[in-house]
């Protein structure tokens, strides 16, 4: 029996970071873990999350953009993250009643916690048989091991991105009203002027 999470490490050098997704491919060769997708993660000083080390991620049958890890790094460093805050820059879409989601309540939040401003991490979807395994390798490089259920972590990118396209339905209906009240009072100021004229001629 094993159990599917998603992994989040955090390394300060990221010389580690590296040698701490090596250790773990070997070990998914060796069958000790089930590797489903993994990479090294860093953010630039804007929050943009970008995988730099390419065609070395670990995959399954599915593409890393396809695959639960290569989603939620594209959720927490995208529009949504921006929303919620997880891009580490200014939150976006302040007017909306939406709760700001990188409290400790959140799987999302936290995940991107561990991949700080200028920082790098190994996150991963993994099939553990026993978790000390990834553990002790996370260890033995300077990293501690964030883990949360993947159905767990796909709920929460289900929600968010539900809250983003409700967020940008009320951002437009917000919009749409102030296109009409403008054109109402550009109606109204036009009126005004023709009457002026109307009254000087």
């Amino acid at each position: 029996m094993y159990q599917h999470n998603v992994i989040a490490v955090s390394f300060e050098d990221r010389s580690k970071a590296y040698q701490a997704l090596s250790e773990l491919k070997g070990s998914g060769l060796e069958g000790r873990v089930e590797v489903l997708a993994a990479s090294v993660v860093t953010r630039d000083e804007q929050g943009r999350l970008e995988s730099p080390e390419g065609g070395d991620t670990v995959i399954g049958a599915a593409t890393w953009s396809g695959s639960l890890v290569g989603l939620m790094v594209g959720v927490i460093g995208g529009p949504i993250g921006m929303l919620f805050g997880w891009t580490g820059g200014l939150l976006v879409g302040g007017a909306f009643d939406i709760r700001r989601a990188d409290q400790s309540d959140s799987v999302l939040g936290e995940i991107s916690r561990y991949i700080p401003l200028g920082g790098t991490a190994v996150v991963a979807e993994v099939n553990e048989y026993a978790v000390e395994v990834v553990d002790k390798l996370m260890a033995e490089q300077g990293g501690t091991v964030y883990r949360r259920p993947a159905d767990v972590v796909l709920t929460e990118l289900e929600a968010a991105e539900d809250a983003y396209r409700k967020a940008q339905k009320e951002a437009d209906r917000v919009a749409r009203e102030q296109r009409k009240a403008e054109r109402r009072q550009n109606a109204k100021e036009r009126m005004a002027a023709l009457k002026e004229k109307l009254d000087n001629a």
